[in-house]
């Protein structure tokens, strides 16, 4: 079985929201999220919260990022997140 699965962010006001409710649905221990799409500030917001969000039900679990830039990965890089992989 494949549990690598895919979530594209688009900017819209209830994207996190989404997001959460797609953790609580599907068994996803790793997952991509595209957030290349996103400015500066949101791709930062949603790599810190989504992976919170993704930590709390799989401690364990990989959660990896598409950002646009490697300016965004080095900020991001900073901090203490286990489980992200910016890809």
């Amino acid at each position: 079985m494949d549990t690598n699965y895919n979530f594209k962010f688009t900017n819209s006001p209830g994207d996190l929201e989404k997001f959460k409710k797609y953790l609580k649905k599907n068994d996803c221990p790793e997952i991509t999220v595209d957030l290349s799409t996103l400015s500066f500030f949101e791709t930062v917001k949603f790599v810190i919260l989504s992976s919170a969000y993704h930590y709390q039900k799989y401690p364990s679990g990989k959660f990896k990022c598409h950002v646009a830039s490697t300016d965004i990965k080095s900020l991001i890089l900073n901090y203490a997140v286990t489980n992200l992989e910016l890809v």
